[in-house]
């Protein structure tokens, strides 16, 4: 059969438009103003400026708004041109990106089609430890021409363009690179702001990128970045206009920051909440020792308490209601049930249960809380949970060198896709499975075989068996949704907030076209 590439690109729009929501909190708004700065106030702190290792949410817009990938997404969640400004797709397999004439890096170097062929071969070295790197398995990247970069696939890859969207492909200058920066606290970017102050885990400071290649973007002159890791200090920054923007509002202040006079919250969808396991490690390498925390946890309690209303259990896979790839008989999959948990502990050879070190971000009440009620549920059926509680780089730190027993952790959706999974739970992805050696070899087989298959009725097919195996493994415990809100004063215009996959990014996207009144 003849490959369409019509067919292929609409095949691809319903799935990106699955998960992807827009929520503009803005009605008709006057003509944008150059100038002025953003204040903008994050919960995460980011520990790391290497554009392909994701360590956070504010290190996910932070690079959005230094480096720029090939493609992106806009403020309705459609992809874009970036330093691609076009691409056709010849066959099935092969997708050929033309860039943008005049693009530079912000030391001055005019990027080039071996910089994107530098970058995504970065991206799949493993000594780098993308996070990407599952994602793109099989890719190869080849310079046909001065501003010519041609894409090809092992097998064709249903989710390609949603995956070179992300700020985690970054394009960045091989002769930069090759120079040896300490790319964890130096950038170079193509995107509209340049660094101009870091201090890890303490702020950053952006300034404008005069030459920017979307002409007159960005509006603001700078973005000031404050890692605010307490709840009530970040709101009250807010409240006291000491900040213009916060991320991650509170559970507990949505409602009451809706009624405050000049302050807008917008909120959505699109994260849940989790415990991860190292999962090679005794006795979390048995399978049954997981799926007996499973059916441990309360869930309704705890999106009742933690969250405030805004939250909603997740009994099965972390799929939206309403993604053409939801699986109605998976989503009871683990209905709270202590009497199951403590058969499977005692199947285990645990029949009174251990004891282990629980960790846990201590910037976000919704983790203590979370853990508290985790911990306690988890005593019901003998296991005794040793509250934590670290700084987010901390936190992370102790992820990536595998030195964990079970900790809570948020996690933002992180494609329009659902090979989405691979980013999640494949075995080369550095966000949660590679630092512990964790592969299921079945789970794999199933990740690729998804995004190399084009129609949509076939995927859904596989996807089911994927969260099949998801859940028949259980790797993560999936807890519940919840609600990821912004808020910001009514002067700084311009913000969409977009849902699903993209709520984590939506400040990025936005921030070239955000501007103060």
């Amino acid at each position: 059969m003849k490959f369409r590439p019509v067919q292929f690109v609409a095949s691809l729009a319903i799935v990106l438009a699955c998960g992807v929501l827009w929520l503009s909190s803005a009605a008709a708004q006057p003509a944008p103003k150059m100038g002025g700065t953003l204040r903008y106030a994050t919960v995460t702190e980011v520990a790391s400026l290497d554009p392909h290792v994701y360590v956070g949410s504010a290190w996910k817009v932070l690079i959005e708004a230094i480096y720029s990938p090939l493609v992106g997404y806009d403020t309705k969640g459609t992809i874009v041109p970036r330093i691609a400004e076009r691409w056709e797709t010849p066959d099935a397999k092969t997708t050929i990106f033309h860039l943008r004439k005049g693009v530079t890096f912000h030391d001055g170097t005019p990027l080039t089609a071996e910089d994107v062929k530098f970058s995504l071969e970065r991206i799949l070295d493993a000594k780098t430890g993308a996070t990407l790197r599952t994602n793109l398995a099989g890719v190869t990247v080849s310079v046909t021409g001065p501003s010519t970069v041609k894409v090809e696939t092992a097998a064709p890859n249903a989710a390609l363009l949603s995956v070179l969207a992300l700020p985690e492909a970054a394009i960045v200058s091989k002769k930069w690179i090759d120079g040896g920066p300490n790319v964890k606290v130096q950038a170079n970017g193509t995107g509209p702001f340049v660094l101009k102050a870091y201090e890890p885990s303490v702020r950053a400071m952006l300034g404008r990128n005069p030459n920017y290649f979307i002409k007159g973007q960005p509006y603001l002159d700078t973005v000031e970045f404050r890692m605010i890791k307490s709840d009530d200090a970040r709101v009250n920054a807010l409240r006291t206009n000491a900040v213009d923007m916060i991320d991650f509002v509170p559970w507990k202040d949505i409602d009451t920051l809706r009624r405050a006079p000049n302050i807008v919250v917008d909120s959505s969808g699109g994260a849940f909440m989790n415990l991860w396991f190292n999962a090679t490690k005794k006795p979390y390498n048995d399978v049954r020792v997981r799926q007996a925390f499973a059916y441990a946890i309360d869930r309704d309690a705890i999106s009742k308490a933690a969250f405030f209303g805004h939250g909603t259990p997740i009994e099965g896979p972390p799929t939206a209601s309403d993604s053409p790839f939801y699986n109605k008989d998976l989503a009871k999959t683990y209905k709270y049930d202590p009497a199951r948990a403590k058969a499977l502990l005692a199947a285990a050879g645990y029949p009174n249960g251990f004891d282990f070190e629980f960790l846990v971000f201590q910037g976000l009440g919704i983790y203590t809380s979370t853990a508290q009620i985790v911990q306690a549920n988890l005593k019901d059926v003998g296991i005794n949970a040793k509250i934590q509680l670290v700084e987010f780089a901390d936190l992370l730190d102790r992820k990536n060198k595998a030195n964990y027993d079970v900790m809570v952790y948020g996690v933002s959706m992180k494609l329009t896709d659902p090979d989405a999974y691979a980013y999640y739970l494949g075995a080369d992805s550095t966000y949660w499975a590679k630092p512990i050696g964790y592969r299921d070899d079945v789970l794999e087989e199933l990740l690729s075989a998804g995004r190399s298959t084009v129609d949509l009725e076939n995927r859904k097919v596989i996807y089911r068996k994927v969260e099949q195996r998801v859940m028949d493994t259980s790797p993560w415990v999936f807890i519940n949704f919840r609600e990821q809100a912004q808020a910001y004063n009514n002067k700084v215009r311009g913000y969409s907030h977009l849902g699903g996959a993209l709520n984590e990014s939506s400040a990025g996207i936005s921030m070239p076209v955000m501007w103060m009144q």
